[in-house]
Formats: structure tokens, C-alpha cells, sequence
């Protein structure tokens, strides 16, 4: 109980010395032109260059690490040529190859399937979707057929992967053709099958609530591929660190360029591997990088104009880190515009986010707030400087936005954001009020505004925004539902957020923190807490997946934008929080995925 005590009260907090104003006008424009078409527009109001520092006792004060990238991305060797030359190649050689394989007559269903699950592993299933949902539509007619004769683990698990990964609900009770008739556990006999092991140990994670025996397929595949990685005897190098790989992340909570990588590296020395393909997961993952790293060039020219970094020192400077939610996102070439525009508002949410709970004074989060409701900068003179910069940073980035998108038919995405932004402002100042008064709310009370306050909601719009493939009005009636969905979506990052961000949260006496109320409700200790709330976190992603498989009435490219939210907040907090620290496995992610190449 001692330990639990501990956190539940404000934190003495050291004060900012006081500043001058510096007043410098700027220009800000907030899209570069570059390979993706995008306008540019020019700020018509002045800036305030330097955050006027006040000596408040209730004001919070964070210092974040600097951003590690600097400009590194505004100096990448880009050889634009590449583009036309990858892409000639693969549309005329690889993706009608490939193309023929699908649809070839003589290969059954299953074999159609298990290249289905190659295809995703490897990358490359995007350029097949209608191929694919054809496929899988048709032979979900025949369900029945391909699982009776059945008897292999890896084949059953694949297709039971393949078909939930793509809105078919096959049941679970496939799977039960593998346990005991006597004590109704999965057999012992099935751990000689090491590649069947993995495969029921990747589907295990797609599990709906009340689906036990994934619970149980999970914890017994578990628990035997953990001795099956260090059996050098009987296990490949190769498939060891496959295991090893699969039981730190499965795939289900990698981004999908980020598995794709991988599996790249771990099907190259597969034997029987098909080398066409393994060509052209190789030279997809160039074009992809190429697109990146064309993107994150616009991206860099932008946030380097818009001087936040140096206007707003207590933000933290963390445009890769944000690029990286993007990414896992939609990793598609095709949606190179979703991702600068997802980062650019996702960037200015942070802003936002840092002035409230990083350094602005209750009455500074107020006005902040109450003047973003308003959406007028001509009302904003008599805001602190700081307060200025943010508004208007974030009002000129969205008027931007709504230039681009209008034209494309998208508007009403863009207001829906504009008024999202609004109600995690809202969020953010019932948060600043607990925080600085020092007053912790029972777990229950916590979550009602912790909903909103993950910005999940927000994230979502702005994400389905630049969709142009789905319908925006039937997108938006099911957004206004309040779906089951996004609210377990707000949950899964609001917990995950609170756990990693804890230590520095109660530091700088943030004491309205998931993890605390929930000790304090419960009179437990953090551990306690903490275990407590990743069983609820599971919960949540059950329910998503859940939703993904019975939603009939929304776009299915919109619910996977859901299921890879789940990723993205994997790869921020699986270890702490590892947006706010630049030094964290995230920086390894980024080398990898956006520096180093990946030899032919």
C-alpha cells in the first residue's frame, strides 16, 4: 500500500524563468510542393517567434529530448528515376506473374490460400486485393470442405488467419480437431510441428471475446516455441530467430512494412522459397522506401518552416516519430498524401497536447482551449504568445488541408476533424484541471474523459480523411455512431499511454494518469495496477477484432485502419513510451525502415 500511496499526490514543480517577447513576422506554409500534388497557401498573420516564459507555481515543465533526424531526411540521396524504373519493371513482369498464380485454375483453394498468406508476409498483397477478396469470398462458400479433411496445423491455422485477416468470421472450432479427446488440451504431439506451432501461435491473436481456446492455443504455443528457439539441435538458425521474433511482436502487432522486412530477411533463406516472389517483395520494399523518403523530404521542409521547434521549446520535436504513426496507418504507395497529411495534423496534435500538459498553467490550457472552440483567429489577440502560435498553427495547417481536399470531395472529413480537434481540446482541459489541482479521479471517473483524451477519435477522422477509395458519406454516418470499435480503439491507446508515460507523468505531477487512479480506486500497487490494466487493454482488442469481423455497412480499407491503429500504439508503448523518448526501440524501427536499403 505504501507503494500505491506514493503517486497520489501533486508533485512539487520548479518554475520557468520569465522572458520577453521577441516579435518576428513569418510566413508559414504548410505544404511544400514536391512529387505529391499539394498546394501552397501563405499565413496571413504574424507569428510570435519565442514562448513568453511566466513564473506560475502551477505550471508543469517537461523537458523532452531533442529530435535525433535533424535534417537528415532533407539531405537522403533521392534518385527520382528509380521511381519509373521499379515500377515499369514490377507492372510488367511481377504483378502479372503473380496474378496468374492467383487466378490459375488448377490450383485449389487451399494452395490459393496459403499463397494469399505468402503474399502478405512477403508485402505485396495490396496490389491483389480484388484478386484476393474474390478468392476468399468464393471459397468462404466451401467452408465447410476445406477444413473436414483437414489435419495440419499450419495449413488449418493459415487459412483460419487468411480468412479472419479479411472480414471472414470462421469460427475457432477448427482448431478443435487438435486437442485431446480426454482432457480437451491441445495435444503434446503437436509441438514436433515447429511451423505449425508458429502458425497457430500468430492466429491465436485474432480472437474474439469469450473465444477461449485462443486463449488457450496462445498460451500453449507460447510456452513450447520458448524452449523451441533454443533447441539448436532441431530448430534452424533461421527459424529460431523467426520464434524469437514472433514471441517479442507477433505479427499481428507489427506494422505491416515493419513484418514484411522481417520476413523478407527470414524467407531468403527458406529452402523451396519461390524466388519471383522473393524478388518482388524486395523491390515493393524499395518503392515503398522511395515513397518515404520522398514524403518525409516534404515533411522536413514544412516543420523546418513552420519553426515550431524553436517558437515552442517545450514541444518534443518528434516529426519522424509521427511519420512513423502514418506508416503504420497505410503503408500503401497509393496513399503517399494520407501520410503527410496525417503527420502534419497529428504533429500539431502533439503542440496541443505538450502546451496542456507540459507546460501551460490551468488558466492557459482554458483560454487555449476555449479559443480553439471558437476556430477565429481574429479573436486571439489577447492570448500569451505561445497560446497564439498554437492556434494559429493549428487553424492555418487545417484551412491548408480543407484547400487540398475540397477539390477531391472530401470536406465534410475535414470539418468532422475540425470538430474532433475540438472535443480532445475539451478533453485535454479537464485533464490540465485535475493535474493542477492535484486531484486524482477514481479509474471509472478517469476513463469517461480518458476517452477522448487518447485522441484516438481525432486520429481516426483525419486518417479516414484522405481515404479517397471509400465512400466519405457511409464512413462518416458509421464515425457519428459512436462505434464499439473506435471506443475500444480510445481505450487500448488511453491505458497503453498511461503505462508507458507513467514515471515522467507523475514526475512532472500529472497525477490524473490511468495507472494511478487505478491504484487509488483499487488500493493496489503499480505492478498490481499495471497487470490489472493490460487484462483490460487485451479486452478491448478482442472487441476490435470482433467489431472487424461482424461490421458489414463500413468500407473494409476504413475498419483496417482500426485494426493498424492497435499496431501503432504497439509500437509506441510496448517499451515505455517510446514516441516521447528518441532513443527507444523506435529509433532502431525508423534505421530500419527508412535508412538502411535492403540489397536485391
Amino acid at each position: 500500500m505504501e507503494a500505491a500511496a506514493m503517486c497520489f499526490g501533486p508533485k512539487i514543480l520548479p518554475h520557468l524563468r520569465n522572458g520577453d517577447h521577441l516579435y518576428l513576422p513569418t510566413k508559414l506554409s504548410l505544404f511544400l510542393h514536391n512529387k505529391v500534388a499539394l498546394s501552397r497557401r501563405t499565413t496571413k498573420h504574424k507569428l510570435l517567434l519565442c514562448v513568453k516564459a511566466t513564473s506560475e507555481s502551477s505550471r508543469p515543465l517537461t523537458h523532452f529530448a531533442p529530435s535525433l533526424w535533424g535534417d537528415h531526411f532533407l539531405s537522403a540521396p533521392l534518385d527520382y528515376s528509380e521511381y519509373n524504373t521499379l515500377e515499369i519493371e514490377m507492372e510488367s513482369v511481377y504483378k502479372p506473374n503473380v496474378r496468374n498464380m492467383l487466378m490459375s485454375s488448377p490450383t485449389g483453394d487451399k494452395e490459393k490460400i496459403c499463397l494469399i498468406h505468402l503474399l502478405v508476409n512477403l508485402g505485396i498483397f495490396h496490389y491483389f486485393e480484388k484478386e484476393i477478396e474474390d478468392i476468399l469470398d468464393e471459397a468462404f462458400l466451401k467452408l465447410d470442405s476445406l477444413f473436414v479433411d483437414e489435419n495440419g496445423l499450419e495449413t488449418t491455422a493459415i487459412m483460419f488467419e487468411v480468412f479472419r485477416r479479411y472480414g471472414h468470421h470462421v469460427s475457432c472450432d477448427v482448431f478443435d480437431r487438435f486437442k485431446g479427446d480426454d482432457d480437451a488440451k491441445f495435444r503434446e504431439h503437436l509441438v514436433r510441428d515447429v511451423r505449425g506451432m508458429i502458425q497457430l501461435y500468430e492466429a491465436a491473436h485474432l480472437g474474439t471475446p469469450s473465444e477461449c481456446i485462443m486463449d488457450e492455443a496462445l498460451s500453449f504455443t507460447r510456452f513450447h516455441l520458448e524452449s523451441l528457439a533454443s533447441q539448436e539441435a532441431t530448430t534452424p538458425p533461421h527459424l529460431s530467430r523467426h520464434i524469437l521474433s514472433a514471441l517479442y511482436r507477433p505479427r499481428f502487432l507489427k506494422m505491416e512494412i515493419e513484418a514484411a522486412r522481417e520476413y523478407i530477411s527470414f524467407y531468403q533463406v527458406e529452402e523451396g522459397r519461390n524466388e519471383m516472389l522473393l524478388t518482388f517483395a524486395k523491390l515493393n520494399f524499395k518503392l515503398c522506401q522511395l515513397h518515404y523518403l520522398q514524403e518525409l523530404e516534404t515533411l522536413t521542409k514544412w516543420w523546418k518552416e513552420t519553426d515550431l521547434a524553436y517558437k515552442l521549446p517545450y514541444v518534443r520535436d518528434r516529426l519522424l516519430e509521427t511519420f512513423v504513426g502514418a506508416l503504420a496507418t497505410y503503408f500503401e504507395p497509393r496513399y503517399s498524401l494520407g501520410r503527410i497529411i496525417v503527420s502534419k495534423i497529428s504533429i500539431m496534435m502533439v503542440v496541443m497536447d505538450d502546451t496542456c500538459d507540459a507546460y501551460g498553467s490551468f488558466p492557459e490550457v482554458r483560454s487555449l482551449i476555449d479559443s480553439l472552440q471558437r476556430w477565429d483567429l481574429g479573436a486571439i489577440d489577447e492570448l500569451p504568445s505561445h497560446l497564439r502560435i498554437v492556434i494559429q498553427s493549428i487553424v492555418d495547417t487545417m484551412e491548408d488541408i480543407k484547400g487540398e481536399m475540397k477539390p477531391r470531395g472530401r470536406s465534410c472529413s475535414v470539418q468532422y476533424t475540425v470538430e474532433e480537434i475540438k472535443r480532445l481540446g475539451r478533453a485535454y482541459a479537464n485533464i490540465s484541471k485535475w493535474a493542477r489541482a492535484g486531484y486524482v479521479p477514481t479509474f471509472d471517473e478517469y476513463m469517461e474523459v480518458g476517452i477522448d483524451s487518447s485522441g484516438v477519435r481525432c486520429f481516426a477522422m483525419y486518417t479516414f480523411m484522405a481515404m479517397e477509395d471509400c465512400d466519405e458519406d457511409q464512413t462518416i454516418e458509421w464515425f457519428k455512431s459512436e462505434p464499439r470499435m473506435i471506443r475500444a480503439l480510445c481505450v487500448i491507446f488511453r491505458l497503453e499511454n498511461d503505462i508507458g508515460g507513467f514515471e515522467i507523468e507523475m514526475r512532472r505531477g500529472e497525477v490524473a494518469n490511468g495507472v494511478n487512479c487505478y491504484m487509488k480506486q483499487h488500493g493496489v500497487t503499480k505492478e498490481v495496477a499495471v497487470r490489472e490494466i493490460k487484462n483490460i487493454v487485451k479486452d478491448n482488442c478482442k472487441i476490435v477484432m470482433e467489431e472487424f469481423l461482424t461490421i458489414k455497412d463500413v468500407p473494409r480499407p476504413i475498419l483496417v485502419r482500426c485494426i493498424n491503429t492497435i499496431r501503432l500504439v504497439n509500437v509506441y508503448y510496448r517499451e515505455g513510451d517510446g514516441f516521447s523518448d528518441p532513443h527507444g526501440n523506435l529509433k532502431d524501427l525508423i534505421t530500419s525502415l527508412l535508412i538502411n536499403p535492403l540489397s536485391l
